[in-house]
């Protein structure tokens, strides 16, 4: 039982930690330091592994995966919504490295077909 305390308190401050990590690095791609904030990316995601536990999802989808410095539209990331026949999606593209990132939107007419069912 004591284990159980002690494993959700790490994560409560592991979580604590990578929120205020990820504050911290997009204050310093907004003043320019983008290798500081690199820096701070890469702590999370050691903490992350070391802690066992997974980021917030705006943390996980606030960063890119292969240069590792945040995502802020029109600073270092462009965001487009695509629209396809299966439904829109959302596509990241980092201006640093030029990696892209694509999200599912969910489509209007899918969830009014799903209502309109039950």
């Amino acid at each position: 039982m004591r284990k159980s305390v002690l494993d959700r308190l790490l994560r409560d401050i592991a979580l604590q930690r990578m929120g205020i990590l990820y504050k911290l690095s997009l204050e310093a791609v907004k003043t320019g330091d983008k290798e500081l904030a690199r820096r701070y990316i890469g702590i999370i995601i050691e903490i992350a592994g070391k802690s066992r536990t997974r980021p917030p999802r705006y943390i996980r989808r606030g960063y890119c995966r292969r240069c590792r410095i945040p995502l802020i539209p029109g600073l270092t990331a462009r965001y487009r919504i695509v629209s396809e026949g299966r439904g829109s999606r959302l596509v990241v593209t980092c201006l640093e490295c030029g990696w892209r990132r694509r999200f599912m939107i969910k489509s209007r007419r899918n969830s009014e077909k799903g209502l309109e069912a039950k």
